[in-house]
């Protein structure tokens, strides 16, 4: 696909947690992409939300359709309440476009304008 022309060296995912926003490097797209975040969230149960046309949320549920229990992490739900959506529980994941159906990471660019938000 041409739209994935992006330099895989420097695609990442961010990382929201309690911890911090880390990024974390990933040249992978599809369903490789959707296994490497159901491991940074450790959790085969995940939900994505479709935040504008650049960015998906990723988030873990305690089972299918079950939210997390717990208090909302206040970065990721932040920057999905700027877009309309729910607030999250836990790690979240912000990757780039669902497109076509497929996920893609972030390009390098979108990893710097994105975590300067979440640091905002």
């Amino acid at each position: 696909m041409g739209l994935f022309k992006r330099n895989k060296a420097t695609s990442g995912l961010l990382l929201v947690s309690d911890r911090g926003i880390q990024q974390v490097k990933t040249a992978s797209y599809g369903m490789d992409l959707v296994q490497e975040v159901a491991r940074l969230l450790g959790s085969e149960h995940i939900r994505s939300t479709k935040l504008g046309e650049e960015l998906t949320l990723w988030y873990a549920e305690d089972g299918p359709g079950r939210a997390r229990s717990g208090p909302p992490n206040p970065v990721a739900s932040r920057l999905a309440a700027e877009h309309g959506a729910a607030p999250v529980t836990g790690p979240a994941v912000v990757a780039g476009p669902l497109l076509y159906g497929s996920p893609y990471p972030l390009g390098a660019e979108e990893i710097t304008q994105v975590s300067g938000r979440l640091h905002g």
